[in-house]
């Protein structure tokens, strides 16, 4: 702790620091005057300062009240004892209000008197540290820092939190299993003035109909068979924190109406109450099914979908940002106590590997890797064994890139399902030299499916298998 005491008279200076010797971790500077003041807390660290008021024989010198307000006007934030021979009571308020914890007459110092202050202030000064530190995990545990990747993807997703953080209105997540929904939905409560208050949330697949209304809304003693004590709902406990509904898609139709009629009136009722709450909480939505589909089904409520809606995040598919992967790699081992090291092939097959379960399935991946490798170097043999092999590419999204070729096609070529799979049969079969059997097996049909199939979509009979020479 390094304390810097202010005191035009050396003797008074000499006295303190005496006082202070006692204190292991002190370290102590001197300053005689304003300037040299300011010098020492402009070029150095100070955590405590001990200031006389007067810093001249000149009666009406005050200089002490000058550089509490000097580091105030610098934004300065290092706590200040006055300790002085002044008693004037107006003094006494002025060194208060511009930003003074403490002040000690000269006539009653001592040790008994000085230490117990200096002591509390270094208490106080390692529990802001410790709230500082804490603070700076959570925003990377939670915050937009959780969010790894520097692709233009993820960019646009950092940059949405950022905007959307301190607005009251519901926020959409939307994205595939695996992309790190919640993630997402923390990163905008930390990042938010709300941090401070709880984030809760209620996965609305996890539990059946009642039991996900009772958690979400509260309910009284006696409610419903059961209920033998009253429950607070999450709308409640949440206060003016941050309430994430997972899976929103898959809440019950009768729940959906009772969640529309909150968000519009900002009110709620527990189960068997009588009383109305208010709705302090920012609500947030998550869920990886097509909301519209949904609707179109007649299964999810398009008022609701419109006032969920308001604003929606759209997180990218691993798949659709795979210059990320090799961050993700290092952000995972990092939390890992094994630490291993990859080969650039190893690398290169991580990334161009598909990956379904998305950011979930690699972390998956690099934790096994850590449990089961024999060897702290991982190359493209050890990925095959541990994390299993795959088409190298992503066949899956290959496929979804045919279809959508597919779809492009003109019209006037008739019904493309029944040119694609014509075609599709007519490779098979010739591939496998016109072997029906072997090409059904190709397809993954059997031989009778194979040839009602062309005899339904072909005028042409299908490629004959090769026969043998005729003998001489």
């Amino acid at each position: 702790m390094r304390i810097l005491i202010l005191d035009d008279q050396k003797s008074a200076r000499r006295v303190l620091k005496q006082l202070l010797s006692s204190l292991t971790y002190a370290e102590v500077v001197e300053a005689e005057s304003l300037s040299s003041a300011k010098a020492v807390v402009d070029t150095s660290s100070v955590d405590l300062c001990l200031v006389d008021v007067r810093l001249s024989t000149d009666s009406t010198d005050r200089g002490g009240l000058e550089f509490l307000a000097y580091l105030r006007s610098q934004g300065r934030s290092i706590p200040a004892v006055m300790v002085t021979a002044s008693t004037e009571l107006a003094e006494v308020r002025e060194a208060m209000r511009r930003g003074a914890q403490d002040y000690v007459l000269k006539d009653e110092l001592s040790p008994e008197m000085l230490l117990p202050i200096v002591e509390g202030i270094r208490e106080r000064l390692a529990l802001k540290g410790e709230v500082l530190r804490l603070r700076q995990r959570v925003e990377k545990t939670w915050g937009t820092a959780a969010l790894v990747g520097s692709s233009p993807a993820m960019a646009r997703v950092r940059r949405l939190i950022e905007r959307l953080a301190d607005a009251d209105a519901p926020v959409l997540i939307r994205g595939d299993t695996g992309t790190g929904k919640e993630l997402v939905a923390r990163a905008l409560h930390e990042t938010s003035a709300r941090r401070d208050h709880p984030f809760l949330a209620v996965n609305c697949s996890a539990l059946p109909g009642t039991l996900v209304e009772s958690m979400i809304f509260g309910h009284e003693r006696g409610a419903f068979t059961g209920a033998d004590r009253k429950v607070r709902g999450h709308l409640e406990l949440a206060g003016q924190g941050t309430l994430l509904l997972d899976e929103i898609a898959e809440m019950p139709a009768e729940l959906q109406a009772k969640l529309l009629r909150v968000l519009e009136d900002r009110r709620f009722r527990p189960l068997g109450s009588e009383t109305e709450l208010p709705l302090r909480a920012r609500v947030l939505a998550a869920t990886h099914i097509n909301l519209e589909e949904r609707i179109a089904e007649g299964r999810f409520r398009e008022d609701l979908f419109f006032r969920l809606n308001v604003v929606t995040i759209e997180i990218p598919a691993l798949d659709e940002r795979k210059e990320d992967v090799v961050e993700l790699l290092g952000a995972f081992m990092a939390d890992l106590p094994r630490k291993l090291a990859f080969s650039e092939a190893a690398i290169a097959w991580l990334v161009r590997r598909h990956w379904p379960g998305n950011v979930r399935e690699l972390r998956n991946a690099v934790e096994r890797l850590a449990l089961l490798s024999d060897s702290d170097r991982v190359d493209v043999a050890v990925l095959d064994e541990i994390v299993g092999v795959q088409a190298i590419g992503g066949s899956a999204r290959e496929v979804d890139s045919l279809a959508k070729s597919i779809l492009a096609l003109p019209l006037r070529l008739g019904s493309k399902l029944d040119v694609i799979e014509r075609a599709v049969l007519h490779h098979a079969i010739e591939t496998c030299g016109g072997n029906k059997s072997a090409a059904a097996r190709l397809i993954g049909v059997d031989r009778k499916a194979l040839e009602r199939k062309w005899d339904r979509l072909s005028d042409e009979p299908p490629p004959s298998e090769p026969r043998d020479p005729p003998s001489r």
